[in-house]
């Protein structure tokens, strides 16, 4: 596995299973090399087992987790990163997913709470603050949405999606000055940055064309 030889390490995982069916853990590399290989089911399959024989084994309910949301299973995924906390309250990435998934499922209020937390725990996780920005954005929370995606450009300045974002969020506060800026630099970075265009559009509806 370690040498990217899936198969091989796939014969060998269920040669060890075959001898010893507890071994929860050759489960879960199991349940990883199929995952690898993009066959997500057989991946369910051996993790739901790996978490069966090891309950109080945190990375075995995250990857799960994150085989279920491969498969469209938001629920189930979210159950098993709910899990992932409950063992391990400082298991940060499993927070992170948890506001993926929320979101995807239409549940911002809990993404938003997830995101916030892993922002404050590490406020170099730029990421999470792109995805609390666009949260935010939904919950029409403009001042919070443009805190975040400044954090995000002022520590990675290549970053045109971000500057779009922020762009809509000055809009929707009212500073088309700023909006404008920030449009411009997400065109500088990416000339093809459909929202950025769609913005600056937006901006000479309002008549705003020389600012």
């Amino acid at each position: 596995e370690s040498r990217g030889d899936y198969h091989k390490a796939i014969d060998h995982y269920k040669a060890a299973i075959e001898k010893n069916p507890e071994l929860g853990i050759v489960f879960k590399h199991l349940g990883n090399v199929y995952y690898r290989l993009g066959m997500i089911d057989d991946a369910v399959t051996m993790l739901s087992k790996a978490t069966e024989l090891m309950p109080e084994f945190p990375t075995a309910y995250y990857e799960l987790g994150l085989a279920y949301y491969r498969i469209g299973s938001l629920k189930k995924g979210l159950r098993m990163l709910k899990r992932v906390i409950e063992l391990d309250s400082d298991f940060l990435m499993a927070y992170y997913w948890s506001g993926i998934l929320s979101y995807h499922a239409g549940h911002l209020y809990e993404a938003h709470s997830f995101f916030l937390h892993v922002t404050k725990s590490n406020p170099r996780f730029l990421v999470a603050f792109f995805h609390l920005g666009v949260v935010d954005l939904r919950l029409g929370n403009y001042q919070e949405a443009a805190d975040s995606f400044l954090q995000v450009v002022n520590n990675n300045p290549e970053s045109p999606a971000s500057y779009a974002l922020l762009g809509d969020a000055y809009l929707n506060l009212g500073k088309k000055y700023d909006a404008r800026q920030a449009y411009r630099k997400a065109l500088e970075l990416d000339p093809d940055d459909f929202k950025a265009k769609n913005g600056l559009a937006a901006l000479d509806d309002f008549g705003e064309a020389v600012i």
